[in-house]
């Protein structure tokens, strides 16, 4: 399965977002459904009953599997009546990862957090995705590995963001040396310009809304790839820094045509 995340067009309601991942070839889809604090209109799908299930259906009925659930992310205002609500609606579409941005400064609370998460999420059969990000609270590769040993949860898994990687400064060596990959349970894949930008503020805004698709940046992809453990996940999340002006439909259609062409170019060339 290549799923595709909703930030790559975050502009899309959750059903736009649905119809153009299967028209563009995705076989998974993720939907923001538990918005975060600072975007509650983007989107309240948690609890409306009615719309959940409309939604799977509309995914069941298209062949494509609502596959990834955010904004699961995780601050210092963390409520757990929250995020049970959420999770339940994630089971509820069928969602078989939930992605957990570590926000939280106190990496000690995210880690007791991220124990429970991680066992109500393994309660609904839904993996738990700890994603890093260079500007958060929990910044790096570095302090994710300590985060996921004093989580110690077999349904804890560390999630790789090919550009949040990068912008932390690690790589593939870092990947390599690794003394268990299996802990690296879900991949967002995306390129972007070998050379990084130098404030945490450049950095947000590339990772928002300036990213590229595979192969059309200078990242090693490819290299990181052939060190992902055999179930490790794999997700486009590109909001394309040239395409901001495009049609969701139009933006959908072009990311599947690369991304799918770059990771399975047997199929694309047969095609």
């Amino acid at each position: 399965m290549i799923s595709v995340s909703h930030m790559t067009a975050l502009d899309a309601e959750p059903e736009r977002m649905v119809d153009a991942a299967a028209t563009a070839g995705f076989t998974g889809v993720g939907l923001r459904i538990f918005p975060p604090r600072h975007a509650p209109s983007q989107y309240p799908v948690t609890g409306d009953w009615p719309r959940i299930h409309r939604l799977r259906a509309r995914a069941e009925g298209q062949g494509i599997r609502i596959f990834e659930a955010e904004s699961f992310g995780i601050g210092a205002d963390f409520q757990r009546d929250d995020f049970s609500r959420a999770l339940e609606t994630a089971a509820a579409l069928n969602a078989g990862v939930i992605v957990s941005a570590g926000i939280d400064d106190d990496l000690g609370r995210l880690a007791e957090n991220y124990a429970w998460l991680a066992e109500a999420a393994a309660a609904h059969g839904i993996r738990l995705a700890m994603e890093f990000m260079p500007y958060r609270g929990m910044k790096t590769l570095g302090e994710a590995l300590s985060v996921h040993a004093k989580v110690n949860h077999p349904n804890a898994k560390l999630l790789i963001d090919a550009v949040h990687l990068s912008r932390s400064g690690a790589g593939v060596a870092d990947i390599a040396a690794l003394p268990d990959r299996s802990m690296i349970g879900h991949f967002h894949i995306c390129d972007a310009p070998a050379e990084a930008p130098t404030t945490d503020a450049e950095k947000m805004a590339e990772s928002r809304e300036a990213r590229l698709y595979p192969g059309q940046g200078g990242l090693p992809l490819r290299e990181l790839l052939a060190l992902l453990p055999d179930d490790c996940s794999i997700s486009l999340e590109a909001p394309h820094r040239d395409q901001q002006g495009w049609s969701v439909e139009d933006r959908l259609m072009d990311a599947g045509r690369v991304t799918l062409g770059f990771l399975c170019p047997a199929d694309a060339a047969a095609q």
